[in-house]
């Protein structure tokens, strides 16, 4: 059948301000696809099966970070991986660094997915980009999967009344006043985990970690680019480990936020193709800003299918 598959998160924050966004996407779409919301996991299951039927050639997603990893980790199992569909990210999310990272043109959803039905009606070639996607634990696919400080971040940035962009910018200059003068949430921020983590067959020469962050992108939240080395190599993802601490993070903020790397002697900085996290207890991590349940001992990543994903 093909065509053009559109998901939408009613719970994502940009879908909740705007309703009426699905009829809005019938009315885009028409018959050249469809359109399906889903309200909770086993939705997304359902439809991904749905999609995977119909061969569609383009699937979109319009919710937050979160929502793309979870729709892609229902539907690439269902395809060859040189048969996926194009994927397109459609902004509805807080921070939605996914599409900054590959250069997603601007626009609302409405605007950017009647621009790709356009072109895709009139045969016109795509603005396209790849990504390797991260593969987590064999069952997860996405682009980016931390622990520590970004686990603790994310915890306290859902706790505020109204998660937003500017909360997060908020909340960020809070944490570095309290750096400034030891404050106890900065210590929970940065409390560390135990654990032994082997990288592609190599010891990581630390037994604790304030951070561990892996990915195939180069963003993560607020514009930030720890990933430097993410689009470097095919076939590698980038990952960072270490016990880095508040002020050595503090002062090295600039070159996070301009994708330089840090050479700090508390922060493992390498390509890897497999990674191997075992924890001394159960530790709980994120997958593009979603927490995921229930907390794990051991933590696989590897290098998923390549995935051609529309940039406008």
């Amino acid at each position: 059948m093909g065509g053009i598959g559109v998901v939408i998160n009613p719970n994502a924050g940009g879908n909740r301000r705007k309703k009426g966004r699905r009829e809005r996407f019938e009315k885009i779409v028409g018959d050249d696809g469809v359109v399906r919301e889903t309200i909770n996991l086993s939705e997304v299951g359902a439809v991904a099966e749905e999609f995977a039927s119909r061969e569609i050639d383009v699937l979109a997603v319009c919710g937050g970070d979160g929502s793309y990893f979870r729709t892609l980790s229902a539907l690439v199992p269902l395809y060859d991986a040189d048969k996926l569909p194009l994927f397109l990210p459609l902004r509805a999310g807080t921070i939605n660094y996914i599409a900054r990272s590959i250069g997603c043109i601007r626009g609302g959803p409405e605007q950017v997915l009647a621009h790709v039905v356009k072109s895709y009606r009139h045969g016109r070639a795509h603005d396209v980009t790849e990504r390797d996607l991260l593969v987590v634990n064999g069952e997860y696919f996405g682009f980016v999967a931390g622990v520590g400080i970004i686990v603790n971040f994310l915890r306290l940035y859902y706790s505020q009344p109204r998660p937003s962009s500017r909360t997060a910018v908020r909340l960020l200059v809070r944490l570095a006043l309290a750096a400034m003068v030891g404050s106890p949430i900065i210590r929970a921020l940065f409390r560390r985990v135990e654990a032994d983590i082997d990288c592609d067959g190599e010891r990581v020469p630390h037994r604790l970690f304030s951070v561990i962050l892996a990915g195939t992108v180069t963003h993560i939240a607020l514009g930030f680019r720890p990933l430097y080395l993410a689009n470097r190599k095919r076939g590698y993802f980038h990952l960072l480990a270490g016990p880095i601490g508040p002020f050595r993070i503090m002062r090295r903020l600039g070159r996070f936020y301009r994708g330089l790397p840090v050479d700090d002697p508390e922060l493992y900085d390498n390509l890897a193709q497999e990674t191997i996290v075992r924890f001394a207890r159960p530790t709980h991590f994120m997958i593009d800003g979603d927490l995921v349940m229930p907390p794990v001992t051991t933590l696989r990543l590897g290098v998923g299918p390549r995935i051609t994903m529309i940039r406008g």
